[in-house]
C-alpha cells in the first residue's frame, strides 16, 4: 500500500472522528436545548396554572363575598380578574400548543390530553361563571331571595370544587412533568458525559495506533536510506538499498539504487579513463623514448653517414687531385702517362655518381618522388642477364649461380635499369658473404597477380636482432664487415628504395652459418598491359 493512501486513510479516520465528535455536540447541544426549552415551557406552565388557581379563587371569592353581604354593585376588580384569568388561559394554551410542537411521539399524547384538559377548565370556569350571572340577574331583578337561595344551593353543591380539582391536576401534572423534564435533561448531560468520554477515549486510541503504524512505516524506510546515504559518502558505491513494494519509499529506494548504480558506473568510467590516460601516458611516454632512442640513433646514423661520405668522397676526390697533379707537375709526359692520369679520374668519377646517385634515388624515394622509366619487361630475360654478370664477380671465389629449373617467364612493368640495379645489388651481396664454392639459387614465382624473385645463398648469414635495421643507409651486419670490410651499406637500401619505388616489398630471411634468402615481390603484368 502506497504511503499517501495510508495517510489519505489516517486523515479520513481522524476526518470521521472530528465529524462524529462535532455530530455528537450538535446532537447534544440540540437536545439540551430542546430540554431547556422545555423546561422552560413547563415551568412557565406550572407557574400560569398557579396563577390561574389564585386568580381564580380571588374572583370567586369576590362574588360569594359581594352577594353573602347584599350588595348591589359587582365586585370590585372582577374585571379585571376576568381579563387575567383569560390571560392565564390564553398563556396556557399558547404554552400547550409550542409544547405539542416540541414534544416526541411518546409525549404528544399527554400534551394533547393536557390541552383537553386545558379546555374543560374553560368551560368549567365559564360554566361558574354563567352560574354567577344568573344569580347576579336574580339578586338585580329584585328577587335577592332566590338569587340569594341559588347562591346557598351552588355554594353547597361545590361551586369552584370541580375548577379546583381540574387545576389542582393541571398542576400536579405540570409539577410531574417538570421534575420529568429535568430529570430527562440530567440523564442526557450525564449519557452525553459519558459518550463523549468514550469519543475520547476512542478518538485518542485511534489517533495513538495510526500514529504508532505511520511511525513504524517510516522508521524502517528511513533508516534504510540514512544507511544508504551513509554508505555512499564512505565511498561506498556498490551498497544498494533493499526495496520492496510499490509504495513512495520503495520508488524513492529504487531511484537511490539507480542514482548509485549510475555513480558507480560513473566511477568506473573515470578509473577506466583514468587507467586508460595512465597507460596512454605511458605508451606516449614509451613512444616517446623510442622515438628519441631513434632521433639519437637516426643522429648517430647521419653522423656516422657524413663521416662515411666524407671518408667515401675523400679517397675518390683525393685520387682524382692526385691523377691531376701529378699530370700537371713537371715536364710534358707522355701521352701514355697523359692517359693513365685520366683513366684514373675517370674511373673515380664514375664512382661518385653512382654513390651520389644511389643517395639521391633514395632520398627521392623517401619524399615519394622517385623517377622511373617504366615499360613491360621480360622479368625472366632480365634475371638471366644479371646472373650472368654476377658469376663474373663469382668466379674467383667459385660460387655457383642458378636459375631454378622450371621457372615461367613473367613480365612486369618497371625501370629495366632500377630493375637490374636492384637483382645485381643481392646477388653481389650474396656473393660477396658466401663461403668458397658456395651456391646461389634464383627463383621466380607467381601467386595473386604478383611476382616473387627469391634470392638464396648458403651464406655466414645474419643474426636475428640485425635482420630489423638490415635495410637502413650504412647499416652492415657485424658477421659481414668482419668477412668484407669494403661497402658502404648503401646495397640493401637502394635495393628496397628501389622495390618500394615498383609498388612492391622486400623480405629477408636468414640464419646465422646457413644462409639468407631475399624475397622480392613485385605486381605482374595484368592482361590489359598495366600492373
Amino acid at each position: 500500500m502506497r504511503y499517501r493512501t495510508k495517510l489519505l486513510i489516517a486523515a479520513g479516520l481522524l476526518l470521521a472522528m472530528s465529524l462524529s465528535a462535532a455530530a455528537l455536540a450538535y446532537w447534544g447541544v440540540a437536545q439540551s436545548h430542546r430540554y431547556l426549552t422545555r423546561s422552560r415551557i413547563a415551568h412557565e406552565q406550572l407557574e400560569r396554572q398557579l396563577q390561574l388557581s389564585r386568580h381564580s379563587q380571588q374572583l370567586f371569592k369576590a362574588w360569594t363575598d359581594t352577594l353573602l353581604t347584599g350588595m348591589t354593585d359587582r365586585p370590585l376588580g372582577a374585571a379585571y380578574l376576568n381579563k387575567v384569568i383569560e390571560s392565564d388561559l390564553s398563556a396556557l394554551q399558547d404554552l400547550s400548543e409550542k409544547e405539542l410542537t416540541i414534544a416526541g411521539s411518546e409525549e404528544h399524547r399527554a400534551e394533547s390530553a393536557e390541552i383537553e384538559r386545558l379546555a374543560d377548565i374553560r368551560r368549567e370556569y365559564q360554566h361558574i361563571l354563567d352560574q354567577l350571572a344568573e344569580v347576579e340577574q336574580l339578586r338585580s331583578r329584585g328577587r335577592p331571595d332566590v338569587a340569594w337561595q341559588n347562591l346557598i344551593e351552588l355554594l353547597r353543591g361545590g361551586l369552584d370544587q370541580k375548577l379546583n380539582e381540574l387545576i389542582e391536576v393541571a398542576v400536579a401534572d405540570e409539577t410531574a412533568e417538570v421534575l420529568r423534564i429535568d430529570a430527562d435533561a440530567a440523564q442526557l448531560l450525564s449519557r452525553l458525559e459519558r459518550i463523549s468520554q468514550i469519543h475520547a477515549a476512542l478518538a485518542i486510541l485511534t489517533t495513538l495506533g495510526l500514529l504508532i503504524l505511520l511511525v513504524r512505516g517510516l522508521r524502517a524506510p528511513l533508516a534504510d536510506l540514512l544507511a544508504g546515504t551513509r554508505k555512499l559518502a564512505e565511498g561506498d558505491l556498490s551498497y544498494r538499498i533493499a526495496v520492496t513494494g510499490r509504495d513512495e519509499f520503495a520508488e524513492l529506494g529504487r531511484g537511490f539504487n539507480g542514482m548509485a548504480a549510475d555513480l558507480q558506473a560513473h566511477q568506473k568510467a573515470l578509473e577506466d579513463a583514468h587507467a586508460n590516460l595512465e597507460s596512454l601516458v605511458e605508451e606516449r611516454t614509451e613512444e616517446l623514448s623510442k622515438a628519441n632512442e631513434s632521433l639519437r640513433q637516426i643522429d648517430e646514423t647521419r653522423r656516422a653517414f657524413f663521416a662515411d661520405i666524407s671518408h667515401e668522397l675523400r679517397t675518390p676526390l683525393t685520387v682524382i687531385r692526385g691523377e691531376g697533379e701529378i699530370s700537371l707537375r713537371g715536364k710534358n709526359k707522355r701521352v701514355a702517362e697523359y692517359k693513365h692520369s685520366m683513366e684514373r679520374i675517370v674511373e673515380q668519377a664514375k664512382h661518385l655518381s653512382v654513390l651520389v646517385n644511389d643517395l639521391l634515388f633514395i632520398a627521392r624515394q623517401g619524399a615519394g618522388a622517385a623517377k622511373l622509366k617504366l615499360k613491360p619487361i621480360d622479368l625472366n630475360a632480365l634475371i638471366e642477364k644479371v646472373c650472368g654478370d654476377a658469376k663474373i664477380i663469382a668466379h674467383d671465389k667459385a660460387v655457383g649461380i642458378r636459375v631454378a629449373n622450371g621457372t615461367a617467364h613473367e613480365t612486369v612493368v618497371g625501370d629495366p635499369a632500377r630493375l637490374r640495379q636492384l637483382f645485381l645489388v643481392l646477388l653481389d651481396n650474396a656473393v660477396r658473404y658466401s663461403q668458397s664454392k658456395g651456391a646461389i639459387e634464383v627463383g621466380i614465382d607467381r601467386s595473386d597477380g604478383k611476382v616473387t624473385v627469391s634470392v638464396s645463398d648458403s651464406g655466414i648469414g645474419i643474426a636475428p636482432e640485425e635482420l630489423e635495421g638490415i635495410f637502413e643507409r650504412f647499416r652492415r651486419g657485424g658477421n659481414a664487415t668482419e668477412m668484407n670490410e669494403e661497402g658502404l651499406g648503401l646495397g640493401l637500401p637502394v635495393a628496397k628504395a628501389i622495390v618500394e619505388a615498383h609498388k612492391g616489398t622486400i623480405e629477408m630471411r636468414s640464419k646465422v652459418g646457413e644462409g639468407t634468402t631475399v624475397l622480392v615481390t613485385l605486381p605482374a603484368e595484368t592482361e590489359g598491359g598495366q600492373a
